[in-house]
């Protein structure tokens, strides 16, 4: 008679080659594409880490290793990869706007009770994602195309282009009136306009006290990296003002909700304002800041003028209903339990106190995907300025964009090691970004 171990061993050993030979057949079938994707995903990216610190011309002709002196160069030397994040910024706030029409369309599918209709509409959403994107892309230049584009016939048409003239001369004057409070005000306190929606971030990252803020160590030391890069010093001025002030604000508000729980509204209300007035002060001031006399002869060349290239892009795809993001939306609104609804019908609920209390609080988790792809796709996207513009990004450079400034680096500049090490500072950038959407988008169900 064999010892029980022996016969307990050898059936575990052909269970486990049974189950063995089952996931086995699992394996190859996804071992090509986990190997398409280290070849052709994967090794590029890590490539990437090695070349950011060589002067390297894409071949084997020049590869010079250089340490950190292609960062050392972003930092101290080249302020057009900074300039880019000017206009990025803006369409970073712009797109945070579009993404509500898209919501609110998918909620209004939602909403309609009759299925054959709700799924017309569904249909009607799809169709768009069948044409190729360079059509798209196309269509809309002809859109903006001066003689015979469809903009300026109905701007002419509607009596639209007078309004515009007006804004012309209203809008330069509203920020030569907000002038004094970015002298005065703004530049003083937080280096630039984006420093007051910074600080308005990190008073929020004090919520949870002082030790939340320190647990956050990843982030906080990326935001205190940009901050140092908003606020760099000009020749001759202090350099510990800035800091050493905001320093000892946050650390009153760590304080403040460390011991005194009931007053963390107060900062989140801070924060919340701070940010509000970034955006504020972005789109009145920083934007249409001198005349462009470009709507009195009826016909303004949208692409083709300085001050227009951006009003331009901000119009782009209007009305800015997304068909990703309406359909991403309806699976999470699809996802409520209908007895919610009627919890809330019973209660006496209202459209508004349902869209308010209901559908946008369980959807944050779709609002949190969109958001981080949006904001990923804003930063690193070129594709259509490339298309429009060229590599120089139009006149005046004023449609360059971070990822363009890096192709034309790469490629026309021939600087890839460059491009790479520009590569790695917008990495960096977006993960920090992405990290605040995963701390502070939170989904309350």
């Amino acid at each position: 008679m064999k010892p029980l171990g022996a016969a307990h061993h050898r059936v575990f050993g052909a269970w486990l080659l049974n189950r063995s030979r089952r996931y086995l057949a699992i394996y190859c079938l996804i071992l090509p594409t986990c190997i398409g994707m280290i070849i052709f995903n994967y090794a590029p990216k890590f490539a990437m880490f090695k070349y950011c610190l060589y002067r390297w011309d894409g071949g084997k002709t020049i590869e010079e290793f250089r340490g950190f002196g292609n960062f050392i160069n972003i930092f101290t030397a080249d302020p057009m990869f900074w300039q880019t994040f000017q206009l990025v910024g803006i369409l970073l706030v712009a797109n945070l706007i579009k993404m509500w029409p898209s919501i609110f369309t998918a909620i209004a599918l939602h909403r309609i009770r009759n299925p054959r209709f709700r799924y017309l509409y569904r249909v009607l959403f799809v169709i768009p994602m069948v044409i190729p994107s360079l059509v798209v892309l196309l269509l809309w230049k002809g859109f903006f195309n001066p003689q015979v584009g469809i903009l300026n016939a109905v701007l002419n048409a509607t009596g639209l282009m007078g309004v515009l003239r007006w804004f012309d001369t209203a809008m330069p004057q509203l920020a030569s009136v907000l002038a004094p409070c970015f002298t005065h005000g703004v530049d003083p306190l937080f280096g630039s306009v984006w420093g007051v929606g910074l600080v308005g971030f990190m008073l929020l990252g004090t919520l949870g006290g002082w030790r939340a803020a320190a647990h956050g160590w990843g982030w906080w030391g990326l935001l205190v990296a940009t901050s140092a890069a908003i606020w760099w010093p000009e020749p001759g001025a202090l350099p510990w003002r800035f800091g050493l002030t905001w320093a000892a604000v946050l650390f009153g508000a760590a304080m403040l909700g460390e011991f005194d729980r009931q007053r963390r509204g107060l900062v989140k209300g801070a924060g919340v304002t701070l940010i509000a007035i970034c955006c504020g002060l972005i789109l009145c001031g920083k934007i249409w800041i001198t005349p462009t006399a470009a709507f009195t002869t009826n016909t303004p060349s949208w692409m083709g003028h300085t001050m227009l290239i951006i009003p331009s892009l901000l119009f782009w795809g209007f009305p800015w209903v997304g068909t990703i993001g309406v359909l991403i939306y309806l699976a999470g609104l699809q996802n409520i339990d209908g007895d919610v609804y009627e919890a809330a019908e019973l209660d006496g609920a209202g459209p508004l106190t349902r869209l308010f209390r209901i559908e946008l609080p369980l959807i944050m988790t779709q609002v949190r995907i969109n958001l981080i792809f949006m904001t990923i796709g804003t930063l690193n996207d070129y594709g259509l300025v490339l298309v429009l513009f060229g590599a120089s990004g139009g006149p005046g450079n004023r449609g360059m964009v971070p990822g363009l400034y890096m192709y034309r680096e790469a490629f026309a500049s021939g600087r890839h090691g460059y491009a790479c090490a520009l590569g790695m500072v917008l990495f960096a950038i977006i993960l920090g970004i992405t990290m605040l959407y995963q701390k502070y988008v939170r989904v309350e169900k």
